[in-house]
Parts: structure tokens; C-alpha cells; sequence
């Protein structure tokens, strides 16, 4: 080849397509899929992952309240046991300190509104499981009974997990973060009528289950996203 026509040729690209003025257009298609997949790769750097939520929250339901269960079953009484309950807090705690943590982290290199309404956010949950813990411990003081108390208790445990994910997902128009808070509210109201220990048995397969099949799902879409972005463009 020579000289002349080394620069008369087109540039390629890494994968041997031509690029530049005289390069094919790309097809609308493609064009409209790298561009949404490129959106999502930006929204999700700065929104919480819905797979470490997702995730944490479904170990923790499906753990603390299948011990629950497995030690309230064969009992005279029908309830769980002292060391049960201790098993079950710490689930509890563990999954929302993953949460407040990772809202945190998520949110700490972004400024301005994102930041502020990231925080709230994961210092909502926090306070949420906090009053809902002193209005169990009013309704022992005031001498609810402790099939009522439990009752209430897993109750308001999924109206808080339920509105929080449903509130996320509106925030950040994440509709698996937002359906599954959904979900978690059906369970409550179905566990609500299960009566002990059975409620316990609810609350660990369906909201538990729901919760890891939401996290299956969000890391489906994210491996989708990048396959599109990552994927060869046809010219």
C-alpha cells in the first residue's frame, strides 16, 4: 500500500468497523438501546442497589422468622422460644445496618438533592424499626396479650419494610423496588389472618422468598443492561 493510500483509508474501530464522517449510520435501534442502557448504568452508580436490599432483607425475614417458626412449632403454647426472638432482633438489626450502610456509601461522592434525599432515606428505616420497637413494647405495657402482640408486630414490621421499598421505588422509579414493597404489604395483611405460628411460616417464605426473587430479577436487568452496552453495534 502506499503512503497515498494509507491515508485515503477509512479509520476502523476496535472491532474492525469503520467509524467517522464516512462511517454507516448507526441503526435507530441500537442507537435507542445504548442510550437507555447508558442511562441506567448512570441512575444505578447513584442509587441504591436493589440486590444488597433486596438481598439483606430476604436472609433476614426467611432466617429470623423461620427460626421463629421452627421453635414455636410442637409447643404447648404455640409461641417461640426466648433465644428465637434474640435470633430474630439480630436479623433484624443486621439488615438494617446493611441498609443504612449502603444508602450511605451509595450517596456519599453525590451532591445536592440526590445526597440529602439518599440519607433520609436510609435513616428513615432506622427510625421506623425504632418506633415500631416502642409501640410493641406500649402494647406490653398495656397488657395485649402475647399472640396479640406478635400479630402486631410482624404487621407493622411489613407496613414499614413494605411503604419504605414502595417510597424507593417512587424516588428512584424503580418499579421491582416499588412492586415488591407491594408484595411485602399483601404478606403482612395475609400473615395478619394465618394466626400463630403459622404467620411466622408466611412471613419467611413469601416476604423472605419475595424479597430474594427480587434481587434475581434486579441482577437479571442490571447483566441485561450491560450486555447492551457492552454488546457489538451492527452498522
Amino acid at each position: 500500500m502506499t503512503p497515498h493510500e494509507d491515508q485515503d483509508a477509512a479509520p476502523v474501530g476496535p472491532d474492525g468497523a469503520p467509524f467517522g464522517p464516512d462511517a454507516a449510520p448507526l441503526d435507530p435501534a441500537d442507537s435507542l438501546a445504548i442510550i437507555r442502557a447508558q442511562r441506567d448504568v448512570v441512575r444505578d452508580s447513584a442509587a441504591v442497589d436493589g440486590r444488597v436490599l433486596f438481598g439483606a432483607w430476604g436472609v433476614a425475614w426467611l432466617v429470623g422468622y423461620g427460626v421463629l417458626y421452627a421453635s414455636a412449632v410442637g409447643r404447648p403454647s404455640e409461641r417461640p422460644t426466648a433465644w428465637a426472638y434474640g435470633v430474630f432482633a439480630l436479623c433484624i438489626a443486621a439488615a438494617i445496618v446493611v441498609t443504612t450502610a449502603h444508602t450511605a456509601r451509595r450517596t456519599a461522592g453525590v451532591r445536592g438533592v440526590s445526597a440529602v434525599t439518599g440519607a433520609m432515606y436510609g435513616w428513615t428505616w432506622f427510625w421506623g424499626y425504632l418506633v415500631m420497637s416502642v409501640l410493641i413494647g406500649a402494647l406490653s405495657g398495656a397488657g395485649a396479650t402475647p399472640e396479640v402482640i406478635a400479630i402486631a408486630a410482624n404487621g407493622m414490621a411489613c407496613l414499614v419494610a413494605g411503604l419504605l421499598y414502595m417510597a424507593g421505588g417512587a424516588l428512584w422509579r424503580d418499579r421491582v423496588l416499588y412492586v415488591v414493597g407491594a408484595w411485602i404489604l399483601t404478606c403482612g395483611v395475609t400473615a395478619t389472618f394465618a394466626g400463630i405460628p403459622t404467620t411466622y411460616l408466611v412471613m419467611a417464605v413469601a416476604g423472605g422468598g419475595a424479597f430474594l426473587a427480587g434481587a434475581v430479577v434486579v441482577h437479571v436487568l442490571r447483566r441485561r443492561a450491560s450486555t447492551v452496552l457492552a454488546g457489538p453495534v451492527r452498522r
